[in-house]
């Protein structure tokens, strides 16, 4: 035990190492009820909840990153749940790769992205049977109506192609997908415009948004 606590410090397994030790303190705060499960989200949740576009811009490429997160259960699941699991994956993946074939500084960097990369499908795989038990808590929490709310955007909207608008309901930050009302004279606002929501599309997928003149 003590040689293989040694040997998980050393500098090729020192990252998987920090990784798996901010999960578990992470998790026995979550056990001792100093954190909630879901306290540490970054938002993830949101932004997985954006679609892949086909126009080849910086929403679509955004869309593209999304639904990456989304194959993961990443906004399905809380992240630090998969981040605690994959953390574990990554660390036994390398304890042993480490200790049986390689051993050296070079081989731990050129098996870094192949060892995340096997995690975070291990990780999805673990992590199927949580999904629908997370929707079913989810489903009795009435949805947000964001109509008449204001807020600013995070990444730039136009009539075409959906932007993303930080809403602030009563200390808490909502993130949702926007578009700018077709009714709107200007095509297009910047990051950082002042927005109100003006409705929902039928799909329910984004909303419709104005510049705020107030």
């Amino acid at each position: 035990m003590e040689e293989l606590i040694k040997f998980a410090f050393e500098p090729i397994n020192i990252v998987y190492t920090i990784f798996l030790l901010l999960s578990i303190i992470y998790m026995l705060s979550v056990v001792v009820g100093v954190m909630d499960i879901s306290t540490i989200d970054f938002d993830v949740d949101i932004d997985a909840d954006l679609d892949i576009d086909t126009d080849v811009d910086v929403e679509g490429n955004i869309g593209i990153f999304a639904g990456a997160l989304s194959f993961f259960n990443i906004g399905k699941i809380p992240f630090m749940i998969i981040f605690s699991i994959a953390s574990l994956c990554m660390w036994v993946i390398a304890i042993l790769l480490n200790h049986y074939i390689g051993g050296s500084i070079l081989f731990s960097i050129c098996t870094f992205l192949p060892i995340v990369m096997v995690s975070l499908i291990i990780t999805k795989i673990v992590t199927m049977p949580l999904v629908p038990v997370f929707e079913n808590m989810n489903e009795g929490v009435e949805p947000i109506n964001y109509v008449g709310e204001t807020g600013e955007l995070l990444l730039s909207a136009s009539k075409e192609s959906k932007g993303q608008a930080e809403i602030n309901i009563e200390g808490d930050v909502h993130r949702i997908m926007v578009k700018l009302d077709e009714d709107n004279k200007v095509d297009s606002l910047p990051k950082g415009s002042k927005i109100v929501v003006v409705g929902t599309d039928k799909s329910k997928e984004f909303y419709w948004i104005e510049k705020n003149s107030l």
